[in-house]
């Protein structure tokens, strides 16, 4: 069987969808995407759809890979094979594929994220050479769950500022090396109907308020208050504010901030994910 690829952006954006679809189906987890889902994925994770590739077997599409691009960076944002190729080396040659052209692009480094109990999964990124950065994690908070503020005067100081503003500090003060998706240039691709708080010196970002269901994308401490338990504080009041709701804190986040969601009533979700990494290897001109 003959491999190729050819650039995503080749093809008729339903074609991408369908076939990116198909590379999901039997996945892991239920994974489903619309066009406007696919649209919305390009535009907040940065993904370059040039670069992006679709991998043809003996010529028939069979797999779509996605490639979000920064600087020297760059992400695999999704890659899926449909199911006739799996187990046949599509996998593998498909990633060398990818890690050659980031090669040839002159990124230093490239990442991704892959659901940890996904063991076919991690398997082959570890084979391709991807290295562990750290656990990634998700949490839920049910709507019948306590809800208080931490204090009636810190509630008072709750106030709600633009997203960038908040995406400005993620870049600024947030970790080195957060996953891409936390990341301060991802945080200020997301738009109202999702909100941003600051009360003092901690700051919040969540989906819209006024849905059943409300994500946490962004809890933000400025260094100088680190400690004084205002992360937590500010959950609790931004939750105060939104009554009834059931909360979501997508697995993306690293395992560090597990004791801070659950000292506000956040359960740890099964599922978890790996952040990877591989620092890529530049031939000298």
């Amino acid at each position: 069987m003959n491999f190729d690829v050819k650039p995503a952006s080749d093809y008729h954006l339903p074609d991408l969808v369908t076939w990116l679809n198909q590379g999901f189906e039997g996945y892991f987890v239920p994974i489903h995407f619309n066009a406007g889902q696919f649209l919305s994925m390009v535009r907040k994770d940065g993904i370059d759809l040039n670069s992006s590739r679709t991998l043809l077997a003996d010529g028939t599409p069979s797999g779509v890979a996605l490639i979000a691009r920064r600087g020297w960076t760059s992400r695999l944002a999704a890659m899926g094979i449909s199911a006739p190729m799996r187990g046949k080396g599509a996998g593998t040659w498909f990633m060398k594929e990818l890690i050659r052209e980031a090669c040839e692009r002159g990124e230093r480094e490239t990442v991704l994220e892959v659901i940890e109990q996904n063991a076919p999964a991690v398997a082959l990124y570890k084979k391709s050479g991807f290295e562990i950065v750290r656990r990634l994690v998700g949490f839920e908070r049910s709507a019948k769950s306590p809800t208080s503020a931490a204090k009636s005067g810190d509630f008072a100081l709750l106030e709600e500022i633009d997203i960038r503003t908040v995406s400005n500090l993620v870049s600024y003060f947030g970790l080195p090396d957060l996953p891409w998706q936390l990341s301060g240039e991802s945080i200020a691709q997301t738009n109202p109907p999702a909100r941003a708080y600051k009360n003092g010196l901690a700051y919040a970002i969540i989906s819209n308020p006024t849905a059943e269901h409300v994500v946490v994308w962004t809890v933000l401490v400025e260094p100088e208050a680190r400690g004084k338990n205002l992360g937590v504080q500010m959950l609790k009041n931004v939750i105060a504010n939104h009554p009834g709701k059931t909360w979501h804190v997508p697995a993306i986040f690293p395992e560090e901030f597990t004791k801070l969601f659950e000292q506000v009533g956040f359960v740890k979700e099964e599922l978890s994910q790996w952040q990877m990494r591989l620092i890529l290897q530049i031939e000298s001109q």
